[in-house]
């Protein structure tokens, strides 16, 4: 039987092969929290699942805010609404996941 490293981010539980696009993966999720906060602060009233969603929204898409901010505001048309799948829920193998224990 082969054995495969996986990551697997604290904040969500989604499962990475390799610790790039994990560390990737928590940093976008830091970010769509910190802006879900901004937002919350400044905009009563919004439910606290459409904050994740816009949180979420805002960061996958950065770099197209960026770009909107500096004055290219078609290139929010270009927006990514859809979760991005990660390699190991791609894979039929993420399934087959045996969780090891940490080691201290």
């Amino acid at each position: 039987m082969a054995v495969k490293a996986l990551w697997q981010c604290d904040r969500d539980g989604k499962m990475f092969t390799n610790k790039k696009d994990a560390d990737a993966h928590d940093q976008m999720l830091e970010l769509a929290e910190a802006i879900a906060n901004a937002i919350e602060e400044n905009v009563p009233g919004i439910e606290s699942d459409k904050l994740d969603d816009i949180g979420r929204l805002v960061a996958r898409n950065k770099d197209l805010f960026a770009k909107a901010f500096k004055g290219k505001a078609s290139e929010l048309t270009k927006l990514d609404f859809a979760e991005p799948t990660t390699d190991a829920e791609a894979s039929s193998d993420a399934n087959k996941v045996t969780k090891l224990n940490k080691v201290s």
